[in-house]
């Protein structure tokens, strides 16, 4: 499933109204580290604004507007705001349930962690105790 946002913002330059988007691929930008803060730059970037100009400077100084979610970007944007952190965490608990899912396959014979009432949480709380 892919995870993605469109991302924009609106200001003025120069008397001009302008208004860059892009659409971000969430599972690239999470894997990647990104923060909302590094999506200005890459914002910038999709849409030919020098990062050393005054226009940047602008675009820095308006809000993002995320919309037009898709996967689980569903449930985290709102009113064009990104729950990034709720994302993220959610995002992070995915990638470690389709891990753990194929650990249960492979040494149990268990195509879906949600066969077995309470399985699921169980090696979750299994994993947990792993790191520490």
């Amino acid at each position: 499933m892919s995870n993605s946002v469109r991302v924009s913002a609106t200001f003025s330059f120069r008397g001009e109204l302008l208004q860059p988007e892009m659409r971000l691929d969430l599972d690239e930008a999470l894997e990647q580290g990104m923060t909302p803060e590094s999506i200005y730059a890459l914002l910038a970037t999709r849409n030919n604004i020098d990062h050393y100009s005054y226009e940047y400077e602008m675009l820095e100084a308006e809000p993002l507007v995320f919309d037009e979610p898709e996967g689980l970007a569903e449930k985290y944007t709102e009113n064009g705001r990104l729950d990034w952190k709720g994302l993220e965490n959610a995002w992070k608990e995915n990638r470690l349930l389709e891990r753990i899912g194929r650990i249960a396959r492979k040494h149990m014979g268990i195509d879906n962690l949600d066969e077995i009432p309470g399985l699921k949480e169980t090696l979750l709380a299994v994993y947990s105790l792993a790191g520490k």
